[in-house]
């Protein structure tokens, strides 16, 4: 081959590489919400096995009958619905009257913040003055209706939001009824000699999954406990609603923490000044503490992972895919990080 033909070839070869790639790395954000849904699936999946496995293998009534792994994964998926069923119950009927009577009582409400506002502009004239906004807030309102599109926009992608959480339930179901195969056909990829180690390594990572999983559970507790109390300390009015907000929006990455401060706030609006000064200042000692204190701690008890790794986990993760990367960037981490042990532990140096 001559020269320029040798040229043509290699010239040829390198654009339709490039090609490849581009092409792989279009399909790959088109389709990573479709990836996201399949690994919080498979996270879901592997931290609810062991509970799967252990209710399978209970023996119940004198017969020492037991529940087939079908019904024990069905049970446990069950009980998930029952408790969210609850939940929502209890969060949102309240959340629904409450609007209905905020929305009857919106211009005695407005009028008195009004007047709220020209008593803080007369005392502290540094502050800016409110009262013309407050004012205008009803035509405001009315207007933001153009930014958030048309209802059906709106519902369709409330829907849209509801149909991914029950996919990612239904792939996680049977993530685990095909779990066995799917794990044996993976191990099958590897050496005989390596599969013993290999099944070592899938283990751990689905013990820091299940790990992550009741970690996330214990962060909704102690946030909505905490944000509970501090609101019945003070005598805000529907504390056990506040704290069960707080806890539920929790479990949303990133924004959680702020969504869930912003039902107590609007409630303190119509309180004595110190209430509102106090909700305000005690929400965001949760944020903080919760951001840099109660999340590295309580992923370093249940998924294994230092302070220092989920917090740049987190950073990472959220600069990376947003609420979706901060929500699997801690199990991610901890996956990565077992995978590094054992290259380390079978190819590091050894004394």
């Amino acid at each position: 081959m001559s020269a320029r033909a040798d040229l043509v070839v290699r010239t040829a070869v390198v654009v339709l590489t490039a090609l490849v790639v581009i092409g792989l790395a279009q399909l790959i954000l088109q389709i990573t919400g479709i990836l996201i849904a399949l690994l919080i699936a498979a996270i879901l999946a592997t931290g609810v096995a062991p509970l799967a496995h252990r209710l399978h293998t209970v023996r119940w009534g004198r017969r020492r009958w037991r529940l087939s792994r079908t019904w024990a994964i069905f049970a446990i998926f069950l009980l998930v619905f029952v408790v969210l069923s609850i939940m929502t119950a209890l969060v949102v009927t309240p959340v629904v009257i409450e609007v209905q009577q905020f929305l009857a009582h919106l211009p005695e409400n407005l009028a008195r913040l009004e007047e709220l506002a020209l008593q803080w502009k007369a005392r502290y004239t540094w502050l800016p003055d409110f009262s013309d906004l407050l004012r205008r807030l009803p035509s405001e309102l009315n207007r933001l209706s153009r930014y958030f599109g048309p209802a059906a926009g709106v519902a369709a992608r409330v829907f849209g939001g509801l149909a991914m959480v029950v996919t990612v339930f239904f792939l996680a179901f049977y993530m685990l009824l095909e779990g066995p195969k799917v794990k044996a056909g993976f191990l099958a990829l590897f050496p005989r000699s390596q599969r013993d180690s290999i099944a070592d390594v899938v283990e751990q990572i689905g013990a820091k999954f299940g790990g992550w999983i009741r970690g996330q559970l214990l962060l909704g507790i102690i946030i909505g406990g905490a944000a509970g109390i501090g609101m019945a300390a003070i005598g805000m009015p529907f504390a056990l609603l506040l704290g069960i907000v707080a806890g539920l929006t929790e479990l949303i990455p990133m924004v959680g923490p702020i969504l869930g401060a912003i039902p107590a706030v609007f409630l303190a609006l119509f309180q004595p000044m110190w209430k509102l000064l106090f909700v305000i200042g005690w929400y965001a000692f949760i944020q903080q503490a919760e951001a840099n204190f109660v999340v590295p701690r309580v992923m370093r008890a249940s998924v294994g992972l230092s302070p220092l790794l989920t917090i740049i986990a987190l950073i990472l993760g959220a600069k990376l895919l947003g609420a979706a990367g901060a929500l699997l960037a801690v199990p991610i981490a901890a996956a990565l990080q077992v995978i590094a042990g054992e290259l380390v532990r079978r190819y590091g140096p050894h004394d």
